[in-house]
């Protein structure tokens, strides 16, 4: 059986990153693998080297449509999104390669943590901890697309990302329900890493994504109520207020179930006041969603 051949797709506008991006697939362990690498959207500072494809859009566009644009053109077997401030392990590829050659048509790889900024280190505790490489391995009820790899085939079956979701925020949550509807499976592969280098470095970056996210996450829910059989999506709009007046103790109580329930967190006591802020700042964007 002949190798399955794999398109990296990675959705830019303007990274400062992306030439790193870019230079850790060259450097991969199954570098024969990668047949093309896309990158769609805008490149300010002009780090695209010539090697790779460069699909330049006349406006910034989501993630979700940047990804879907580079899908159509793609012509991998497997189509591998990457984010642009995502460096993958040298291993990353081969990783993903190998649980697809088992037959996996949907594969999510994992976030190694480095604590060199507070709110970042907050930020990709919260926002993705199910998905730490630390994290086991096994099905998860959503994947998250910083390193994401699906058959093409099946991709374009179930019509590729949502572009209703604007900015980077609930598109990949929704196929996530999507794919399940249809029988698929998401399997969770920590050995195949990316380290995460976001520009959110301070605490209102950190809130304004969270917020962002906490938004996306109760449309998704509202949205597919029937398949996710989510609480959050039988909320009524008069309980927006409610839910800001006891937004500190939520938040808290999240955060305290976060540590119990994994032991990497418990490597980061110090993150505590910070990822209670963000989730503040989820809680916040959801009693938003809820008003809409």
């Amino acid at each position: 059986m002949a190798e399955q051949t794999i398109s990296v797709i990675i959705p830019n506008l303007h990274s400062p990153l992306i030439d790193q991006v870019i230079a850790a697939l060259a450097r991969q362990t199954a570098r024969q693998l990668i047949c093309e690498v896309i990158v769609v959207g805008q490149d300010r500072y002009g780090r695209v080297p010539p090697s790779v494809r460069l699909v330049a859009t006349e406006q910034p566009l989501s993630a979700g449509a940047a990804r879907n644009l580079g899908a159509k053109l793609a012509c991998g077997d497997i189509l591998l999104f990457l984010d642009a401030d995502c460096i993958a392990a040298p291993d990353l590829v081969e990783r993903l390669a190998a649980q697809h050659a088992q037959g996996r048509a949907v594969v999510g790889g994992s976030m190694a943590i480095e604590p060199r900024n507070y709110w970042v280190l907050c930020d990709n505790l919260l926002s993705f901890t199910p998905f730490l490489s630390q994290a086991p391995a096994g099905p998860r009820p959503y994947l998250p697309s910083f390193n994401f790899s699906i058959a093409r085939a099946l991709f374009e079956r179930v019509g590729g990302f949502d572009e209703r979701f604007l900015g980077a925020a609930g598109e990949d949550m929704d196929l996530s329900v999507r794919l399940i509807a249809y029988g698929h499976s998401l399997h969770f592969e920590p050995a195949a890493s990316v380290t995460h280098h976001p520009a959110r470095v301070s605490a209102r970056a950190m809130s304004q994504h969270l917020r962002m996210f906490g938004r996306a996450y109760y449309k998704v829910q509202r949205r597919h109520a029937s398949l996710t059989r989510s609480s959050l999506a039988s909320l009524k709009p008069e309980l927006a207020g409610a839910i800001i007046a006891v937004l500190p103790l939520l938040a808290c109580k999240d955060v305290l179930l976060l540590y119990w329930q994994s032991r990497e967190m418990r490597r980061y006591p110090h993150a505590f006041w910070g990822m209670a802020w963000g989730r503040i700042a989820w809680y916040f964007g959801v009693s938003e969603a809820l008003r809409l």
